[in-house]
Parts: structure tokens; sequence; C-alpha cells
């Protein structure tokens, strides 16, 4: 709600000026610009700090940004910077006060304010603008550092053009930045020789600018930068320095509009090789395949990420890429069960590892991805090799470990047809009933494919079940009471550590009141309203559970077992 409007005295703002300095008047005044009486105090600030015999802007500044801290700087920002188009003061004292305001603001995505209001100080008078020009070709640090706002909120083609040729290192940067970044117009040819030639500099950095800027302003005219430049780009990226990775990654994300084809397989090259600990670039990365997979650049995505996780060992996982993950799996279940097909037939261990993590769960009562026909091998070999591979990193999930046999049993080889039916009844039937065996007799059911050596499978199971009955019973094969409670005592500790990780990671911790009920089925919370009367909200108690099965075979032959997933987890694929 907006705050009542309260009358500005001018006399009474001037003394607090005076004395106190703006920004501390400023915070004192606690001015938002959704107040009604925002606009009255900028313009009567602008008015008498424009005045001959006006306090400086920069009055007590230091003292007065040290004591705003958070949120509440920036909201004095926001008011400074609405007032900072409006004065008319020395260049070299907005220079200094723009600074002292970026340098409070940090690293925070709105500490950039303050230069878009100087550039729009100079946009109200032509002689402001060439004032910072001048005083950028003289080396002037204040006005190098506000030399790309100006020349990009001026649109000033003319002399970004200048300082792009000369030599002066620091002004050729921020022209070069300038240029990707303005609506050129006529002279996008010209421009684009300018950037063409700066590319192919021996400086890192001047040829990395260049190269953005280039396929930026292609970007913006919605065509492709000019071949050239993706030799330069080649160039550039085969250095595989964190700083052309990380622009390969920007160039991804940002101006992928810019991009030919070539330039965006150069840059998907160079990101594979990105280090682990870099991970901003890793998040630049991230954004930049969601959008891939959202074009359906599906294929290549995939290929990258295997890359990743494999180059570095497992030092990265796809906990890095889980906005590319959802778009792969709001892409449909076949374009995610493409994805782990190429992963369990062509990654490494730390792929199939991770692919794992994020494919099974505990409780899964639904099919997590299916199988296109086109995505199974063609070789029946590579057929088993897959389903092996999908029983011995999944078989925690079943229901995920069975998609892909169930695939090679409906689409793949007939020559096969038998060892993949061996492979979904030990150990999978064998060690699970429940959803596995429900959806495998559904599957028979609706006359699914090879559903005759599914029935048997399903009738070797109910015999095996009928020949364990009272098994339970032999007191020889129940632990001691000791052992049961050495178990009992384990499990209670691991219990509290996990409720203990969950709640320091539960973003809940902080937002809510944390109750411990003993006794009852709901909860009494009391509302305090404004007026000061008290109502008390009832919340009903549900109650919320989860299941999930122990493999059997893990009770009945660990080791075995053990054996078994391990050899499927770590066979080579047969080399031809």
């Amino acid at each position: 709600m907006a705050a009542e409007e309260i009358p500005i005295d001018e006399m009474e703002l001037a003394m607090q000026l005076g004395t106190r300095g703006l920004v501390r008047t400023v915070a004192d005044r606690g001015c938002r610009r959704l107040d009604d009486n925002h606009s009255a105090l900028i313009e009567t600030l602008a008015t008498i700090l424009n005045a001959t015999d006006a306090p400086s802007i920069d009055l007590h500044i230091e003292e007065a940004l040290a004591e705003l801290n958070g949120p509440r700087f920036f909201l004095v920002q926001h008011t400074l910077c609405d007032l900072i188009p409006l004065l008319n003061v020395e260049l070299d004292i907005l220079l200094s006060f723009a600074a002292r305001l970026l340098d409070a603001g940090g690293n925070d995505l709105a500490a950039g304010a303050p230069s878009a209001a100087f550039g729009e100080w100079t946009k109200k008078d032509p002689i402001r603008s060439l004032s910072v020009y001048e005083a950028a070709r003289t080396g002037d640090k204040l006005a190098l550092r506000q030399l790309f706002t100006v020349l990009r909120m001026n649109t000033d083609a003319e002399q970004a053009l200048m300082f792009a040729r000369s030599d002066e290192r620091e002004a050729k940067l921020a022209a070069i930045s300038a240029l990707g970044a303005m609506e050129l117009g006529e002279r996008y040819g010209e421009v684009f020789d300018t950037l063409l030639q700066a590319a192919s500099s021996e400086d890192q950095d001047t040829a990395l600018r260049s190269l953005e800027a280039g396929y930026r302003a292609a970007a913006q005219r919605k065509e492709t930068a000019p071949a050239a430049f993706d030799e330069q780009l080649g160039r550039v990226l085969e250095t595989r320095s964190p700083l052309a990775i990380h622009l390969a990654a920007d160039l991804l994300w940002l101006h992928r509009g810019g991009l030919a084809e070539n330039a965006i397989n150069l840059c998907l090259d160079a990101v594979a090789y990105v280090e682990p600990d870099n991970t901003g670039t890793i998040s630049h990365i991230d954004h930049a395949t969601y959008q891939l997979v959202g074009a359906g650049c599906v294929e290549p995505v995939v290929r990258l990420l295997g890359e990743l996780i494999d180059r570095s060992k497992g030092r990265i996982t796809l906990d890095a890429f889980q906005a590319t993950y959802h778009a792969l799996q709001n892409a449909g279940s076949d374009v995610l069960g493409g994805a782990v097909v190429y992963w369990l037939l062509n990654g490494g261990t730390h792929t199939r590892k991770c692919v794992a993590s994020e494919v099974c769960g505990v409780g899964n009562d639904d099919l997590p991805f299916s199988i296109p026909t086109s995505s199974l091998p063609p070789d029946p070999s590579d057929q088993l090799f897959l389903c092996r591979k999908a029983v011995g990193w999944f078989f925690i999930d079943p229901l995920a470990a069975v998609v892909i046999p169930l695939a090679v049993l409906r689409d793949g080889s007939p020559d096969i047809a038998n060892d993949v039916l061996d492979l979904i009844y030990d150990p999978l039937l064998l060690s699970y009933g429940g959803a596995l065996k429900n959806y495998l007799e559904r599957y028979v059911t609706d006359g699914g494919r090879n559903g005759a050596g599914l029935a048997e499978l399903l009738a070797r199971k109910t015999a095996f079940q009928n020949a364990m009955k009272g098994i339970e019973r032999l007191v020889e094969l129940h632990p001691s009471e000791t052992q049961r409670e050495a178990e009992r005592v384990q499990w209670h500790e691991q219990m509290e550590r996990g409720m203990e990780r969950g709640r320091r990671k539960s973003i809940l911790e902080d937002l809510f009141t944390k109750q411990y009920i003993l006794y009852g089925k709901s909860s009494l919370t009391p509302i305090y309203t404004g007026d000061g009367t008290t109502s008390l909200t009832e919340t009903e108690m549900k109650s919320f559970s989860i299941s999930s099965e122990l493999p059997l075979l893990d009770i009945v032959d660990p080791v075995g077992l053990d054996h078994m997933l391990i050899h499927f987890k770590l066979e080579p694929r047969e080399q031809r």
C-alpha cells in the first residue's frame, strides 16, 4: 500500500542536505518508489542540489554508505538513481559519486543501476558524453569505468569505433563491448570488420571480447555471424583456457542466435573441458544446454553431459545440470529414455552412477522413462549388454531396471529373448514382488510382445514364493535378541542423523515454528490480527507414508547378488 503523501518542506530539506548529506537525507526519509511523494521528493532534491549554493552531493558519503547494509542500501540507491539524471553538477563529481555507489553495491544484480543512471544523465546533453570521452582518452579511471555504458546508451557507434581502433587497452575493451550491445544500423558491416580484426589479436582479452561482441550483434539482428568469425572462434577455443571456455558457454546461452552450426559445435567441444571448480561457468553451461534441449538439440547435449561427467571423474555430476535434466524429462519420457540408453551404452562408470542416482527412487509406482525403438542399438550383443547395465545400475528401483529389458523384448532381436527373460527373472523377479510383479502382470494381460515368456516367469515366481513359505518359522534362521537390539540401535541412530541432515537442508526450517505433538490429531495456531484480536486456526494432522521393498536376494544370497551386480556394472562392451 502506498504511504500517505506528506508535504515536503524545501527549506527543512535544504538544511538537512547541508548537515547530513544527500545519502543520509534520503536514508532518513525512507522514501520508496511506490510512495505517493517519491516524485515530489526527487524534484525537490534536484531543485536544491542544482542551485549555485547547493551542498555537494558527496557530503559525508563514506560514512553514510558505511551505515547502510543490505536491502536498506538498495532502497536508498533506487532513489539516488532516479535523482542522478536530473542533476546539473560537474562531471568529475558525478563520476566519483557513481563510483562510490557501484563499490558499495558489490556483486549484487542491482549494483549496476548507478551506471545506467549516469548514462541517462549523459543523454540529457551531448556535451556530457563528449566530456566523458575526452576524460577517457586522457586515462581517467572513473571515466573509463563508465565508458561502456555511455557509448551504449548514447548509441554512439562513431566514438565506439574510434576507441575500438585505439591502443588504449581499457578503452578499447569497453568500446568493443559497447559495439556488440548497441543498435548498429547501416554501420553493421563497418563494425564487423573492426571486430573481426580485433578478434585476430594475440591479446586474449581483446580477442574474446571481440568475438562475444560480434556474435551478440549478429544475434540482435537475428542472423548468424560471418564464417570468418567462426575461424577466429576456433583458434581461441583451441587454447582451452578458462576464459575461452566461459566465452563458449556464454555464446551458447546468451547469443546462440548468432551462431552457425559450426560455431555451436565448436562451443560444445570447448565447454566439455570445463574444470569442476569453475562452478560459475558450469552454471552457464546448464543454462545453455537447457535451451538447446528446448530447441530440439537433444543428442549433442546428451553427449556433452556424458563427456563432462567422465572427464571430470565424477566431480561434475547431474546435480549441476538440474535445469537440463528437467528439460529432458519435460521433453517426454521417450527423450529421457533415449538419453538413458546412450549414457548406459557409451558412458563410463561415473556417468552411469550419476544416471542411476537420478533415475532410481524409493517407492516409485510408475516407470521413470520409456524407450523408443530408434534408441535401441541394432546389434543383439549391444542390446543384451544394455539390459545387463540397466539391471546392474538400476537394481535398487525394479521398475526403472525393467524398462530397458522389456523394450528389448518388445523391439529388439528375438535371438536374445531368452537371455533377457533370464535377466528379468534373476535377479529382478527373484528379488522383488510388489510393484514389479504387478506391472509385469499388466504387461502380459495387455498382450505385450513375449507375453508368454513373461507369464512363465510369473508362474515360476509364484512357485518360488510358495516354496519359501514356512521358512520364517525355522528358529535356526532367526537372529538372536542381542543382534536384534544392535540392529534397532543402529537403525535409530541412522534415522536421527538423517533427520538432522534433512532439517539443516530444509528451506522450511527458518520459515515455520517446529512443534512436537505427543498426543492428539490436530494443532491450534494463534493468528494475531492488526486490530489487536487473536483467532485460533486448527490444523488437522494427516498421515503420509512411503513404501519400499527390500530385495529378497539381498537376504537369501547377499554375496552372490553383490557379485552379480558388480559384474553387470563393470563388464566392458565388446570391441568390434
